[in-house]
């Protein structure tokens, strides 16, 4: 075998990254770029407010005049994802925080 048919350009994808028919996983050596992005519910439509946050709490800042049916999720690399645990259980403290500090305002 020569050199050229070990230099043979990839033209499948698909197939240079399987094995005996099991996808294998090309992982980057970047990290991740994730960024959030706030949406709601209006009149059984779905809505997003299509701004890039960097933090979970200013997507759900940017959402929250919008309505109570508000959410957050993720987007990974370009494409949306659900929030992680670890995600989703800042976003539920930001919720308390806020709605208590909220009813603390209204007794003043």
């Amino acid at each position: 075998m020569g050199i050229r048919a070990m230099l043979r350009r990839i033209s499948n994808l698909k197939a240079a990254t399987s094995f005996n028919g099991m996808m294998l996983e090309v992982r980057s050596q970047f990290p991740a770029i994730v960024r959030y992005e706030g949406a709601w519910t209006d009149s059984w439509t779905h809505r997003r407010c299509l701004h890039q946050h960097r933090t979970l709490r200013e997507a759900a800042e940017c959402v929250i005049p919008e309505g109570p049916a508000w959410y957050v999720f993720a987007i990974e690399n370009g494409r949306p994802r659900e929030l992680t645990d670890a995600e989703e259980r800042s976003l539920e403290e930001f919720r308390r925080t806020r709605h208590l500090l909220k009813r603390s305002h209204r007794k003043s």
